[in-house]
């Protein structure tokens, strides 16, 4: 998994972004990091192959422009290299202007091998879209010619296409995931889209609080400000916009998949079972809690299963009980370095 927060309001949206990543990057991240930024018509990015001190050390990412956007980091997976287009966020030009922005946060699971991805690269590619994740050995999308893509640059490639085409932003999002589905979630910034971030959730944790100045969104619920308060899960299975004030959601048209509910009882075990594992300080990715909670979800094609850890944990954060410790480990390359939150409680 990755870890995403988003932010629309009425103050500067990078400072926010990079406070509230600092919040929950060691829990399964720090290997690829980027943010972009929406300003007057225009949308701006910075990434890097590493975390985001190095972000910040490296690229213009703190002074970015604008009042909305959204930043992600990522795991490994199944890469390790230094080719930065691997990372979020994707981007889509159109004559030189970044069109389409795209993070997303997930994996294909259930769904893996239901995409004819190379059938949409070759379309794509036809038009003139470029798919800058196309590399000849780095990647997890092997494709016919033996090169390799990332599937999230290949969906913002197709999202923006169908936006260029006419359909409303968070329209041509489900669409290319109905094309190219997977059990994840994304934020995503459109130029066609001035006054909201653009979202589609599958499975995934996205949860969102609103406060006098505007709209959080974070994987984990630790990231989010307390001046928020509240915060609520966007609907699994859903697609829309969130505004500084408000979201608006509507059901994916051809979903391809069920999602077990988060009940009470998985809520239950899971915070019975996590306060016994953080007994001795572990890593996030160390709690075990899938195989623990898996027999208890009702019967489905999907389960919620990261969005009980995260609201586990940050509920126990929240009620300062919680110890998180910031260790190290190697990085996507011998000069960076990783963090790790090792999480205990007392």
């Amino acid at each position: 998994m990755c870890t995403i927060a988003g932010y629309n309001g009425s103050k500067r949206a990078a400072p926010i972004l990079i406070d509230m990543m600092r919040k929950m990057e060691g829990l399964d991240s720090g290997f690829y990091t980027g943010i972009a930024t929406f300003h007057e018509g225009r949308i701006y990015c910075a990434k890097v192959t590493g975390d985001l001190e190095h972000l910040l050390s490296t690229t213009d990412a703190a002074s970015l422009p604008g009042t909305m956007g959204f930043i992600h980091s990522r795991t490994p997976a199944n890469v390790k290299s230094d080719f930065v287009e691997v990372g979020h966020p994707f981007t889509a030009e159109i004559n030189g202007e970044i069109h389409t922005s795209l993070i997303m946060n997930g994996c294909n699971g259930f769904f893996e091998g239901k995409a004819d991805i190379a059938s949409i690269v070759r379309s794509l590619e036809e038009k003139g879209y470029t798919i800058k994740s196309k590399h000849p050995t780095v990647g997890v999308t092997l494709l016919p010619d033996g090169t390799r893509v990332h599937g999230t640059d290949v969906r913002c490639q197709l999202t923006s296409s169908k936006i260029a085409e006419g359909a409303p932003a968070p329209y041509a999002m489900q669409e290319a995931l109905s094309e190219m589905p997977s059990e994840s979630v994304g934020l995503l910034l459109s130029v066609t889209e001035p006054d909201a971030i653009c979202f589609t959730r599958q499975v995934m944790s996205m949860h969102v609080a609103f406060c006098d100045h505007g709209a959080y969104m974070a994987t984990a619920p630790l990231a989010i400000p307390a001046d928020a308060g509240n915060y609520t899960l966007l609907p699994t299975m859903s697609y829309g916009r969130i505004f500084q004030n408000r979201f608006e959601a509507a059901p994916i048209v051809n979903p391809g998949a069920t999602v077990a509910p988060i009940t009470p009882q998985v809520m239950a075990k899971a915070y019975e079972y996590i306060e016994k594992k953080l007994k001795e300080p572990m890593p996030f990715v160390r709690i075990g809690w899938a195989d623990a909670l898996k027999d208890l979800y009702p019967k489905a094609d999907c389960t919620q299963r990261g969005t009980v850890a995260y609201q586990v944990i940050s509920e126990l954060y929240r009620q300062g009980r919680l110890r998180m410790e910031t260790r190290y480990q190697e990085g996507q390359t011998a000069h960076l370095r990783a963090p790790v939150f090792y999480l205990s409680l007392p």
